[in-house]
């Protein structure tokens, strides 16, 4: 019993940070956009280039590479705590959680199928 609880809260100790870890890199990647529109609005933007094109060009892809890790890691620990989380829940919360869950990939279904309708028509003409 003891290893069990040390490693749901190890679990859900990791979840934490990944998902902390993930909302920083958002407002980073926010912050990154926002840099990035003032260098392509100003008048010195070649020299900005010129200068700092390296990060200019290199702090995206590596904020890119970092994301990717946090999405990765995030589904395995979704993966890895689905037990753990499934058993703690009442099976009216899970009835809950299942119904939404369909519910929304069903509207993506839906717009998916509506977008290829449109789509259709408009390369008919």
């Amino acid at each position: 019993m003891d290893k069990k609880s040390s490693s749901q809260a190890s679990w859900a100790l990791l979840a934490q940070g990944v998902s902390t870890a993930r909302v920083e890199s958002h407002r980073l990647r926010h912050l990154v956009n926002r840099a990035l529109k003032i260098i392509e609005a100003s008048e010195n933007k070649d020299a900005f280039y010129e200068y700092g094109g390296d990060l200019i060009e290199g702090i995206p892809r590596r904020l890119d590479n970092i994301e990717s890790s946090l999405d990765r890691t995030s589904y395995a620990l979704t993966q890895l705590g689905d037990n753990f989380l499934r058993g703690r829940l009442s099976i009216d919360d899970r009835e809950m959680v299942k119904e939404t869950i369909t519910t929304h990939r069903d509207r993506i279904r839906i717009k998916k199928m509506a977008q290829q309708v449109c789509n259709r028509y408009l390369s008919e003409d």
